[in-house]
């Protein structure tokens, strides 16, 4: 893996997908929140893995509302920080 994996959250017909290249398809959610939590979540073991990862959070009208940068540390060490 190179460069910065971009895991995006957004609104769809019915509930919220999750998007990132690395899992081929995207993930599906009926709450918002459970979208961003597995995002992150998603976000967390791409770092473990030493890559970096940005989350990108929509709102349902499909603005941008947050963003939050995880560092890759590999073995064991990962932040996140809010951007």
């Amino acid at each position: 893996m190179t460069g910065e994996q971009v895991i995006v959250v957004v609104p769809v017909d019915g509930g919220w997908s999750v998007q990132c290249s690395l899992t081929g398809q995207p993930l599906f959610f009926m709450s918002g929140a459970k979208a961003e939590e597995n995002a992150r979540k998603l976000a967390a073991c791409i770092a473990e893995l030493g890559q970096d990862a940005r989350v990108m959070i929509h709102a349902r009208d499909s603005s941008l509302v947050g963003t939050h940068r995880h560092i890759g540390h590999g073995a064991g060490g990962e932040s996140a920080v809010r951007e």
